[in-house]
């Protein structure tokens, strides 16, 4: 187990983020399923355990995956020929990849079994059941395989035809069941159009916008006839031969709230929020409207469609001058650690005061507080508050060390040299 001592300072400079996870997910699903080879650019090295994650997925549907410098070569899997045997692939800790991946299996009707992490084995899949149940397929978990990790066996088909996935606990579900009816097969194994509703309020929407978007580049052809309602029609045309992924602003946003907190990095390698498709550029409006002068003012913020960026806005929320409340909280729940109780009871050892109610769907800080260090924490497998600690520490009144430091390499395994770079102590 890793561990590491994040020390009080400022960091100066220019750094940059890596290629932002959900673009990467959906871009190599979709090119490992389209017509023509695909170069998808803004992958330097190394890669995530996230997007390793999906590569390992689209390996397995018989995509082959090559880099190439900062380059992700794509050349499609063949048809399906519902014939093969189960085929095995290990997803990490990568809820994404797991959610995304089940329906593009079954589409093919290839029958699979997904390894993971035990963090990953606990998060939830009910959103599948009543699809399982309407296909006759099969989900089978299994808590331990004696290695430490556990898996689940997914078998059975998707034809083409109409549908409905609960949307209001991820969209990622319904993201993934979009990009499988683009690419479903009738009886008779021909491409045939779907259809999908999308039941419950969708959270995370603008998740779900970016599918569609991308969808669009690659030629699936899409249309929402109401809300939540889409027709889904056959691939019309190749693959393009060049796409590029942008910098992660859920990355960017722990060093844009560090540079609300004193800090002062410049983020190379980001698209304007106005032509970008990730919700979590969000962050830059909700830091302006909060000001970054250095006075702080609190801020109410809804947190439902960016629910990543919650625990460095807390944070950031306990320099500010008031109460600030954020709303859209309780899936902080079932992430890779349960990251809301995480998130208060680190503020809690910061000296932060907060207040999580009944619903667990708000969360309340009260600021500006100096913060305490000189204590350990435990990271909980949880990469996103490895980089809330490390945030911490820098206008914290000692150091902070974070046992189990290595989870950072799920989403940025070059955090750490980052953050040195920039004039961060971290030993």
């Amino acid at each position: 187990m890793a561990s590491i001592r994040f020390s009080p300072g400022r960091l100066c400079g220019g750094a940059l983020v890596p290629p932002a996870k959900s673009e990467a997910h959906r871009a190599l699903l979709l090119a490992s399923l389209g017509q023509g080879e695909c170069r998808l650019n803004g992958f330097a090295p190394p890669l995530c355990d996230d997007t390793l994650a999906m590569i390992n997925g689209v390996t397995a549907l018989g995509a082959a995956v090559r880099q190439e410098g900062t380059r992700l070569i794509v050349t499609p899997a063949p048809a399906p020929t519902f014939d093969r045997p189960m085929v095995e692939c290990h997803v990490h800790a990568c809820a994404a990849a797991l959610r995304m991946l089940i329906p593009v299996f079954l589409a093919r009707g290839q029958a699979v079994r997904f390894v993971m992490e035990q963090g990953l084995f606990r998060r939830p899949l009910d959103a599948f059941e009543p699809l399982l149940a309407q296909l006759g397929a099969r989900m089978t978990r299994i808590a331990d395989r004696g290695d430490g990790r556990a898996a689940v066996d997914i078998s059975g088909r998707l034809p083409a035809g109409s549908y409905a996935i609960d949307g209001s606990r991820s969209s990622q579900f319904a993201s993934g069941m979009l990009i499988a009816l683009a690419h479903a097969r009738d009886a008779q194994g021909h491409p045939a159009p779907s259809r999908l509703t999308v039941t419950g309020p969708i959270v995370s929407r603008p998740y779900l916008d970016m599918t569609l978007r991308l969808m669009d580049r690659f030629h699936a052809p899409w249309q929402e006839t109401a809300e939540g309602v889409f027709t889904l029609s056959p691939v019309t045309g190749p693959s393009p031969a060049e796409a590029s992924v942008a910098g992660d602003w859920s990355q960017a946003a722990v060093l844009l709230c560090m540079n609300a907190m004193g800090s002062r990095i410049d983020i190379t390698n980001l698209h304007p929020q106005e032509d970008c498709l990730q919700g979590d550029a969000r962050v830059q409006q909700v830091l302006q409207d909060m000001g970054q002068d250095g006075k702080l003012c609190a801020a109410t913020i809804d947190c439902s469609d960016i629910p990543d960026l919650a625990p460095i806005l807390a944070l950031t929320c306990s320099q500010a001058q008031g109460v600030s409340t954020l709303t859209g909280v309780s899936r902080l729940r079932i992430k890779e650690s349960d990251r809301l109780q995480a998130t208060q009871e680190l503020l809690s050892q910061l000296g932060v005061a907060t207040e999580i109610t009944p619903d667990s769907d708000t969360l309340r800080v009260w600021g500006p507080v100096r913060l305490k260090g000189g204590f350990e924490a435990d990271a909980r497998g949880d990469h996103r508050l490895v980089m809330f600690l490390a945030a911490a520490a820098l206008i914290a009144g000692a150091p902070i060390t974070v046992h189990g430091a290595e989870c950072i390499s799920k989403s940025w395994p070059g955090f750490v040299q980052t953050y040195q770079q920039l004039g961060g102590k971290a030993e």
